[in-house]
């Protein structure tokens, strides 16, 4: 069995929905693998991806033979699980979380962890530096076909997430309080509580995503905007700098200095009066951001990297061992 860790974080978010993905690419190819919440009942519905899940209150019957995948952050549960005989690896998808949790001087090797896998470039390298983990790099994945480029529907809409950083909701209120910089005002939109659905349906109508995030792994919001056709205004969240090009001819997004949130508005305001003046000005911006999140869209090849990860670590495809269990309920 492979088990999935997955906080009880209620709101959408591209991790958790990650996590869920595994867990779904797995048991297509024939694995038993599952996630696993906190409290009895709790499930994320806001996506597509229907897996098995279980719950920590439960009893968690974990053998030799399982692996156990932790989220970066929850580190106490890595050390809770140290002594367990079974695989233990961790699944990093945002960097500024990776030394956050641990207590300072301490590493996932005091854990007895050795392995962790990731879809970010950054990440892998950051860990391989900072721990001297083995680290794989398994295949990203952006759903192309619910976010797609219609030029027909898109309007003069600024969507941005406000999750992780205020700057988004910040420059919302300077650009409504001072004095407009184009004719028409633009429609602001907080993408936040809502499922995938509504949200690709803002990203498909939006003419611009403000990028406000400075901690991002792999910057999935920021591709499924591309991919919707959105000019992307903002910060690469470091993790964005292996995929965002801020000038040449592959350009493919208007980049500001992580954490400039002045110049983000300024640049922003740049924008408004540019596209004023000419709507198709930033086209082969936007195209080259299409093309880069079609590096991203195929299922089976994320499917595949997951498949070849876990059979490294010995799983296969089969029953559970008959070996002797720890209820983990009782251990932790």
């Amino acid at each position: 069995m492979i088990y999935y860790f997955c906080p009880d974080f209620p709101q959408p978010s591209a991790g958790t929905k990650r996590l869920y993905r595994h867990v779904f690419h797995l048991n297509r190819r024939g694995y038993n693998a599952v996630i696993v919440h906190q409290r009895r009942g709790f499930e994320l519905t806001w996506h597509e991806y229907k897996v098995p899940l279980v719950w920590m209150e439960d009893r968690l019957d974990i053998g030799p033979d399982d692996v156990l995948v932790f989220p970066e952050g929850m580190a106490q549960l890595m050390q809770q699980t140290r002594d367990f005989p079974c695989k233990r690896v961790v699944i990093a998808l945002n960097w500024a979380y990776i030394h956050r949790n641990l207590p300072k001087g301490e590493t996932w090797r005091d854990y007895g962890i050795r392995q962790a896998m990731t879809p970010s470039p950054v990440i892998k390298v950051f860990l391989e530096w900072s721990m001297g983990l083995e680290v794989t790099l398994v295949e990203n994945y952006v759903d192309t076909k619910r976010y797609q480029y219609d030029p027909a529907i898109k309007r003069f809409k600024v969507s941005y997430m406000a999750r992780k950083d205020p700057a988004g909701d910040i420059l919302e209120g300077i650009f409504k309080r001072k004095s407009n910089p184009v004719s028409a005002a633009p429609e602001w939109v907080r993408l936040e509580n809502m499922d995938e659905g509504e949200f690709a349906r803002h990203l498909t109508q939006s003419r611009i995503f403000l990028a406000t995030s400075t901690q991002e792994g792999m910057p999935t919001s920021m591709l499924e905007a591309m991919a919707s056709g959105c000019l992307v205004v903002g910060f690469s969240g470091v993790g964005g700098n292996d995929y965002l090009i801020g000038s040449g001819g592959e350009q493919n997004c208007i980049l500001i200095e992580n954490g400039n949130v002045p110049g983000l508005g300024m640049a922003l305001e740049h924008v408004f009066r540019e596209l004023e003046r000419d709507r198709c000005c930033y086209d082969r911006i936007i195209r080259n951001g299409i093309e880069t999140a079609k590096r991203f869209h195929d299922f089976n090849k994320e499917g595949g990297s997951l498949a070849a990860f876990f059979l490294s670590l010995g799983c296969v495809q089969a029953d559970r061992s008959s070996a002797p269990m720890l209820n983990m309920a009782e251990s932790i």
